[in-house]
């Protein structure tokens, strides 16, 4: 009996040991990544939902490669703007290009954007979900 007891304290103190050393990597890493963040200076990880300008810019990243003309000119201060959910945006605005003969040409645009996470600034972190033009 005295033997199955000094076998399990043995037993129970390696056990503890392993824990002891997970806790003080577990430790070490924790400290790591608070160092990262402090030296980085960016102590804002989470930016929130992006904003009506924010959708705006990237909307214009879009839909400035279907433009066939290179002159094109968007209406920063005119366009409208609507949420669906949480992440899908919906902007409505128009753009100005020149035609051959020097006429400026209006073209309005919808397009439906759905925001991935990340910073609002990449167009990685955003998805077209539909784009009309007419």
């Amino acid at each position: 009996m005295a033997q199955d007891y000094l076998k399990e304290k043995e037993v129970k103190k390696k056990s503890a040991v392993k824990v002891v050393w997970l806790l003080v990597v577990l430790g070490v890493a924790f400290i790591a990544v608070l160092g990262k963040f402090a030296f980085s200076g960016n102590l804002n990880v989470f930016n929130g939902l992006p904003d009506s300008d924010d959708a705006y810019t990237v909307a214009k990243e879009y839909i400035g490669p279907t433009v066939l003309s290179s002159n094109v000119d968007f209406s920063d201060s005119e366009y409208k703007f609507a949420k669906k959910s949480d992440s899908v945006y919906v902007i409505k605005s128009f753009y100005t290009t020149k035609d051959n003969s020097g006429d400026k040409v209006k073209t309005n645009f919808t397009i439906t954007l759905k925001y991935n996470g990340g910073h609002a600034e990449s167009l990685k972190n955003w998805t077209m979900l539909n784009l009309d033009q007419d």
